[in-house]
């Protein structure tokens, strides 16, 4: 009986630890959980969330054009497929400054002169493709621009009997196209497309020297525009609200080989106030403009 109850009295004892090492023992098949919270030590900050590759935060502003040519994002920069509808307002007011080396011109220079020039455009997009890290977004779209002048064209400085400009004071355009867009850094975006239709139309309402009667006094019969035109830019976003940009338009095969450069600058400023810069066959003009843009569908 009393060795009976000396092994009771060391089982007693024993119990204790012989089930704090079952609950330490490993689980079935050998492993062991461990945790991999760690303590945080007093002083330190916690880490920054990593920006995830290809996901690029939506703009204050929008983003779904530049001046006259579209971007592949909807509104703000929405990445999801899906539609997108724009209206834009450009309102060329006046050349500040230009140059010409036509022969047939009694004035090389010109400065401040009045141009009054509307360009008033609705813009629907399909976004066919989502950027990621590596691609850019894709869209292709249509544009619809009603055109007027607010005043008459400017006649020409020529040394000929004729000098009146003739051209129509309204114009209605349409345009497709397909729009190429990669964000290069979060703030910061690149554009390239092609269009086809009017666009490169609409660049010979900003010059008297591209009128069908200066063309004609330059060697052209008739003023036939090829429908395609290059187009490329870009935005940066020092400020949320004030983005810079600027863009280029490049008509194939068009008399004159006019190109176009509008500069978003005005916004350094809080202002809308834009610059232009026009280039063609024989001379240049800088041209002050202003131009809004509000996106309907996104938000």
């Amino acid at each position: 009986m009393i060795s009976t109850g000396i092994f009771a009295l060391l089982f007693a004892l024993c119990a204790p630890s012989s089930a704090q090492e079952a609950s330490t023992a490993p689980a079935a098949g050998g492993e062991i959980a461990v945790s991999t919270a760690a303590a945080e030590l007093p002083g330190m900050s916690p880490a920054k969330p990593k920006r995830t590759p290809g996901v690029y935060p939506t703009a204050a502003v929008p983003i779904s054009g530049i001046v006259l040519t579209p971007t592949a994002y909807r509104g703000r920069g929405r990445n999801e497929i899906g539609l997108g509808l724009d209206f834009n307002a450009a309102y060329y007011i006046g050349r500040l400054y230009g140059k010409n080396s036509f022969n047939w011109t009694l004035e090389k220079k010109n400065y401040i002169d009045r141009l009054g020039v509307w360009f008033i455009t609705a813009d629907g997009k399909m976004l066919i493709q989502t950027e990621d890290a590596w691609r850019p977004a894709m869209a292709a779209g249509a544009q619809g621009t009603f055109a007027f002048r607010d005043s008459n064209q400017n006649p020409l400085n020529a040394n000929v009997q004729t000098v009146a400009v003739d051209d129509k004071n309204t114009n209605t355009y349409a345009t497709a196209y397909l729009a190429l867009t990669k964000h290069i850094h979060p703030k910061f975006m690149i554009n390239a497309g092609y269009a086809d239709g009017d666009l490169s139309k609409s660049i010979y309402m900003l010059s008297e020297f591209l009128s069908e009667r200066a063309l004609s006094l330059n060697g052209y019969t008739g003023r036939e525009v090829p429908t395609g035109a290059m187009f490329a830019g870009f935005i940066w976003l020092p400020r949320p609200n004030n983005p810079l940009a600027a863009e280029i338009i490049i008509p194939q095969g068009a008399p004159m080989s006019p190109k176009l450069i509008n500069l978003q600058l005005g916004t350094m400023l809080k202002l809308n106030f834009q610059l232009s810069y026009l280039k063609f066959d024989g001379g240049w003009d800088l041209l002050g403009m202003f131009q809004f843009r509000y996106s309907h569908f996104p938000k």
